[in-house]
């Protein structure tokens, strides 16, 4: 596990497809994530996936995903990962949602990433971490430059928005370890 001061961050267990089915179904929250009728996926699709994560022997798998909870209750409030992870160039991209909407705003997130990406840095031995957020996500984009995450370029209708039926750009992000060290000195 990864503690954070507001938070613990676990790994996905057998009864996650409940949080992940109704977080991944809710068009409140994925809105913004372009996914206007969420992601229409079923609970058992979702409870195989955490099966195959679960089942996996790969002490550094390609990509895993991981649970927020609120340290004082231990209650899933959120979800992170990190995909596309490669050994060679020692780079992955970086996803977060805080899923239950009444603890947004409140700093879980913050301390989310501060650990995870200190986690990242530390134990898969990366040099560089990226993600992408849709260009009007200005909060998520606030916070990412808070935590020293540089612009780098927009991807031109990078992703589909089904909010609009259209292509929408995308901002493209990456933080690199020397620059992360740079913060505790």
């Amino acid at each position: 596990m990864i503690q954070g001061k507001k938070v613990i961050i676990r790994q996905l267990e057998l009864g996650d497809e409940e949080y992940l089915y109704k977080w991944w179904n809710d068009s409140n929250l994925m809105d913004h994530a372009t996914h206007c009728y969420g992601t229409l996926q079923s609970k058992e699709a979702i409870k195989i996936n955490i099966l195959k994560e679960i089942e996996s022997t790969a002490m550094f798998p390609e990509q895993k995903r991981f649970i927020i909870c609120d340290k004082d209750t231990l209650k899933p409030i959120g979800e992170m990962n990190y995909s596309g992870w490669d050994s060679r160039n020692q780079k992955c991209e970086l996803g977060i949602k805080i899923c239950e909407l009444k603890e947004q705003g409140k700093g879980y997130g913050e301390d989310a990433l501060t650990h995870f990406i200190d986690f990242l840095f530390r134990f898969l031995n990366l040099n560089k971490i990226e993600l992408t957020t849709m260009i009007d996500n200005k909060r998520a984009q606030k916070l990412y430059k808070k935590l020293g995450f540089k612009e780098i370029g927009v991807i031109r209708e990078g992703y589909f928005d089904s909010r609009t039926g259209k292509y929408s750009d995308v901002v493209y992000m990456d933080l690199l370890k020397c620059e992360w060290k740079k913060r505790d000195e």
